[in-house]
């Protein structure tokens, strides 16, 4: 039998179920710092190092004895019970939960945690979570380590102009040391923090617009007819097919609204937004704040330049909005991911049959669309249809890797 335990943040926590649990178990497994805690004896203690080891000594000696496994706060929110997943069925654990830091967190703050998107960065790399959270929600809960406090949390999102929010940071939650702050983000930038914290951010201003789909073009700034039409934006999506966790680049991304319009479809994703034209830049990060889409970022870049960097993670999806010649179609096709989709906008004729004739050296499959687009306007007490100029999307989705 396997019991994964939540041990709290303190001892009060800890029920007299938990604590027979641990000292009637054969085997006590988990963190040296918990493990040391509990003094728990060298024959049946287990610390916790490689997981593939970890877990294949657990499973050995749950065949014949009982185990425990030790966690801080509840075992199942970013703890070891989720790594534990990977290696066992449910129904081979037994899993009890406790109070984590997080909601004590949201309890010190009084913040309903329902409302909390929560992002864990401990020993992580990747912040694309954090930028679709902030995207999404008014709170979001960070589990932190030394490389993410909340001093370097608050930097990084000023660098990245994000504004109307404001940090929570608990610091020694449950301790005699514990402490409480509510800041700004430039006042946390400045401050030295405990190592021990968790960090809540509190959106504070309603941005401007609202982050919705078929977005007005006077409402974003933009040069004069250098802006995805709204139907063709429409369209456009509906053939890339973005799923909540897609990473999608936005080539020639002029105002941004393609990039915009996608974001409101990613829950989890990323997109990145490339111009050249340092105006059409300004431009974008303007319609970003004003959305509030921070899961956007924007790279000011000329397509040849952005593509021959190796950027990663490699895009699932992209939208060739300009610049569609055979060196960057090339390009884009090496880097999309295998079953990535690739859509091009083509105004021009000789674009249009470029990008056709690339796409079919590649022998992926394509479909050639053309679409253009009438609207009502007045004319004396009636109405008349004024049409747009015809734009032609070619869709196309890479091979996967195992056909």
């Amino acid at each position: 039998m396997i019991h994964v335990l939540g041990l709290g943040l303190c001892p009060a926590h800890r029920s007299p179920e938990i604590l027979d649990l641990i000292r009637s178990a054969d085997l006590v497994a988990g963190g040296r710092r918990l493990l040391d805690e509990l003094e728990i004896e060298e024959n049946r203690r287990l610390t916790l190092a490689s997981l593939d080891e970890f877990a294949a000594r657990i499973r050995d000696r749950a065949q014949n004895a009982n185990v425990c496994v030790l966690a801080d706060g509840d075992p199942l929110l970013y703890g070891i019970g989720a790594s534990l997943l990977r290696f066992f069925a449910p129904h081979e654990m037994t899993f009890h939960p406790n109070i984590s830091a997080m909601q004590t967190a949201c309890a010190r703050f009084g913040v309903p945690w329902h409302d909390c998107e929560i992002v864990s960065l401990h020993g992580r790399s990747d912040l694309v979570p954090l930028f679709a959270a902030l995207t999404h929600k008014r709170f979001v809960a960070l589990y932190t380590d030394q490389q993410h406090s909340p001093d370097a949390i608050a930097e990084l999102l000023l660098q990245r102009g994000i504004k109307g929010w404001r940090m929570h940071v608990a610091e020694s939650l449950c301790d005699p040391k514990e402490r409480l702050t509510t800041t700004t983000l430039a006042e946390a930038a400045q401050r030295h923090w405990n190592a021990l914290n968790l960090i809540i951010l509190e959106r504070t201003e309603t941005p401007p617009l609202t982050l919705e789909l078929g977005l007005e073009e006077n409402a974003l700034a933009h040069a004069e007819g250098l802006m995805t039409k709204q139907p063709v934006r429409a369209f456009a999506l509906s053939l890339l097919r973005l799923a909540p966790d897609s990473t999608l680049w936005d080539l020639g991304a002029g105002s941004g609204a393609v990039s915009l319009e996608a974001a409101r479809l990613l829950s989890r994703g990323q997109v990145v937004a490339v111009e050249r034209q340092a105006e059409r830049m300004k431009h974008i990060k303007e319609n970003v704040a004003r959305t509030g889409t921070w899961l956007v970022e924007v790279v000011h870049a000329s397509l040849e330049d952005f593509l021959g960097n190796g950027s990663s993670p490699s895009p699932t999806h992209i939208f060739l909005g300009g610049g569609a010649s055979s060196a960057v179609l090339s390009q884009c096709a090496a880097l999309l991911s295998p079953g990535g989709r690739l859509v091009v906008a083509a105004v021009l004729l000789s674009t249009l049959e470029n990008a056709r004739a690339m796409i079919s050296q590649l022998d992926w499959p394509l479909t050639v669309h053309q679409l253009m687009h009438h609207a009502s306007s007045p004319l004396g007490a009636d109405l008349r249809l004024v049409p747009s100029n015809p734009v032609f999307l070619l869709e196309t989705q890479k091979p996967s890797s195992d056909t």
